[in-house]
């Protein structure tokens, strides 16, 4: 036994980062680092620049639109209804170089991704509406890149690149 107890998770936390939506549907901390769960929702024009996970594997699934994903040296497009597991210490990078949005959820194991997220993005009020993507200036990316590192994540080219 882990020692987690049930979770009923009603009212997730959302925040924006890089332009992404990401609502944190259950956290590290509800599954006692086992696992993360996260929605996220990448306009039209995102992109998460080439990064890698030291410490985390990561699995996506795409609900809704497409991305354009990276992963190593193999590149494809991941539709709706279609999903991809990238192990830690490869490179990747998702891209949405379509004209709508991409609904996902990303599972994140084992995780500490959603407090990365919670200390990197900005929280998002209720019935708000999300601004742009914009890129990072270079002085938010040297302290991103900062943060990122202490999550075990390096970026290896910064959104935009």
């Amino acid at each position: 036994m882990s020692g987690t107890k049930p979770i009923h998770s009603t009212h997730p936390k959302i925040f924006i980062f890089l332009g992404v939506q990401m609502k944190i549907l259950l956290s590290s901390a509800d599954t006692g680092g086992q696992f993360s769960l996260v929605e996220g929702i990448m306009p039209a024009g995102g992109d998460g620049g080439l990064h890698v996970h030291l410490n985390e594997d990561e699995s996506m699934h795409m609900l809704e639109g497409a991305l354009e994903v990276t992963i190593g040296e193999e590149r494809f497009e991941l539709k709706a209804g279609e999903s991809y597991f990238a192990p830690r210490g490869i490179p990747q990078r998702l891209r949405n170089v379509g004209g709508t949005p991409a609904r996902s959820l990303m599972i994140m194991t084992p995780s500490t991704f959603d407090q990365f997220i919670s200390q990197a993005g900005v929280p998002l009020e209720p019935g708000k509406t999300p601004a742009l993507p914009s890129h990072p200036s270079p002085s938010e990316l040297q302290s991103l890149a900062k943060l990122a590192e202490s999550f075990g994540i390096r970026i290896l080219a910064p959104p935009g690149s």
